[in-house]
Order: C-alpha cells, then structure tokens, then sequence
C-alpha cells in the first residue's frame, strides 16, 4: 500500500488492527503513526490507551500481552513496536498467527528499517494489504513536499528557492522540515520565501558532510571515508551527485590554496573562492594536506571514477569505495569490481 492511499483510508476513519511500516524515511513514518493515534484515541484517553515497545528491549511474548489487551477507557488502543525487525526472543510464529485475527480494540504498528521480505511475518502482512514502505522522496516528490509544507503555513516557496533548499540538505523529510521551521520563524509576516532566503538561513548540511568526507580522505583514514559514503549513500544521496561534491570540493580548495599563494586576504577569501566563511577554517586546512599536483592528479581520479559510473554496470558503492583508495593513494583491486 502507498502511504497517500493509507492517508486517505486514515482520513475517511478506516484503521486496521495491525500494519507494517519500513523504511528509513521517519519523519513520514512518525506522521501517519501520529495521525492514526489521534483518530483512534482521544485526547484525554492518550496516558492510558497508547503504548510505545522498542524492538530491542522486548519479546514477543509482551508485544502479544499488550495487543490483546482491552482498552481502559475508550474504545480502541493503539500499539507501537519500534525496531520489529530487532526482537530477539523466539515466538515470532505466534505473532504471526495473531496478525492473522489480530484484536479488533487494538491498532499494533510494527515499525522497522528493513524488513526480511522472504519471511512469514512480512507474507501474512502481505495478504492483508497493511504494508507500508516509506522510501526517501525523489527529487520530484521532494519539491512537491517542500511547496505544499510551506503552503500549509501559509508561505510560498518559489521553485529557484526549493530547488536551492533541496541541493543543499538532500531529501530527509525530518532535515528539511527543521531548515523550513526556521525560515518560517525568520519571515514571520514576510510570506514570500525566496533563494536569497535560503542562502542567509540554511546550513548548508549536504557541504558539511562531503567537506567530512574530502577531510577524511585528507587524512588518510580509509575506514571513515568508507563510513561517510555509506552513510551518504543511505541518506539517499546518488553516487554521481556525490563525485560532483567531491570534485566541487576538491575546486575549492584549489581556488583557496591559490588564493592563499598570490595574497588574498582571509576575509575576503571565502567570497572569492565560493563558499561560506563559517568554512573558512576548515578549507585552510584541508588546503595545507595537498599539493597543488596532488588535487590536480585527484581530478583525474574523480573524471575515471564519474566514467565508470556512467558507462558500466558496476555499482555505485563500489565505485566511490575504489575512487576513496585512489585518492588515499593505496589503490584497490580491479577485481573486485570487474
């Protein structure tokens, strides 16, 4: 099921004894489960007929005892099971049978970043039509997300604006919320949210983690470079747009190395070379680990690796792990992506 068909059944008051939520997109996830806990329970009733289990603190066994229990006041209860997928007890098949003919008087979300999609509990699930992934919004989605949450608080966001928001948070939902609030705060009777804006208000987050990544590499820690990439990777972050950071970043601390050589003073540096002065710092000295032949050769790196990505069938994980050894300088076997 897609989440806008969930919304909709949610809205017209049809909620299911049990669902399945996966998928690392929360802040989505945290609305809907918030929308059914407000339509299930009343405000009053909230302290006694909602319970919240982490996956990892829990068993089966309890996640039964709490679903089969009958509302204290009210009609219907809901149940929270964070992190299904990290129960570690046995008694996962008597779950299964109580999804099957769950509790009518009890709502159990079963929330999980990944779920084994061969397994019983997610085939039983299957059949009911309760499963809802909620994967990270492309490009397209997230620009309509972004206009319509800044629509529901009554501003207007032009498109050069969040076109900008987006290339420079990425498309976590949660992120891009908190960066909106602020800008809210900041406009206050000013309903019109411009580029300009967003250049004043925005911490450049996408900037902060290839500026990590590029210093990593700067100081030859392997297992944090590959750390980083991973973690860019599952914030759903495309291999190509991040070589275009990394060749981007690598420009800039070329333009501050040769800004530095020819006696730019450091006030004015940021401004000429591109970026913001609260950065200044840091490409100071990233500037000083690298020669000048050094970022030139790495140019070179990044040209191969962005060909390979666009003329092979390797994946991109790979790619950016064996570019991550090329410009650590320890090289990576071929066969491993041949």
């Amino acid at each position: 099921m897609h989440y806008s068909e969930l919304i909709k059944k949610i809205e017209n008051g049809r909620v299911e004894p049990i669902y399945l939520f996966s998928g690392k997109e929360r802040f989505l996830i945290n609305k809907i489960t918030e929308k059914i806990i407000s339509n299930v329970i009343e405000p009053s009733n909230r302290n006694f007929n909602l319970e919240v289990l982490n996956g990892s603190e829990t068993s089966y066994v309890e996640i039964l005892n709490r679903s089969q229990t009958l509302p204290f006041i009210g009609d219907r209860r809901v149940v929270i099971v964070k992190g299904v997928n990290e129960v570690k007890t046995s008694g996962i098949e008597r779950l299964i049978e109580y999804c099957l003919n769950p509790s009518p008087s009890t709502c159990l979300i079963l929330i999980a970043d990944e779920i084994d999609e061969k397994g019983k509990l997610y085939n039983a699930l299957l059949k009911k039509n309760v499963i809802v992934r909620f994967k990270s919004l492309n490009e397209k989605y997230a620009l309509e997300w972004i206009m319509k949450r800044a629509g529901e608080s009554g501003y207007r966001i032009d498109d050069d604006a969040k076109k900008y928001l987006l290339e420079i948070v990425g498309n976590n939902l949660q992120k891009l919320n908190n960066e909106l609030e602020k800008i809210f705060t900041f406009k206050s009777d000013d309903k019109n949210i411009r580029a300009d804006d967003i250049k004043l208000l925005v911490e450049d987050t996408k900037a902060e983690s290839v500026f990590k990544l590029t210093d990593s590499i700067g100081s030859k820690d392997i297992d944090g470079t590959l750390k980083l990439l991973d973690k860019m990777i599952e914030q759903g972050e495309m291999p190509l747009k991040i070589i275009g950071m990394i060749s981007r970043q690598y420009r800039l601390i070329l333009l501050t190395k040769l800004y530095l050589e020819i006696g730019v003073p450091l006030s004015e540096l940021p401004l000429k070379a591109g970026f913001k002065p609260f950065l200044l710092k840091g490409y100071l000295s990233q500037s000083g680990k690298y020669s000048i032949r050094e970022i030139k050769e790495n140019f070179f790196k990044i040209q191969e690796a962005d060909m390979r990505l666009k003329s092979s069938d390797i994946p991109g994980k790979i790619v950016l792990e064996k570019l991550a050894f090329d410009l650590l300088g320890g090289g990576l076997s071929l066969n491993r992506i041949n």
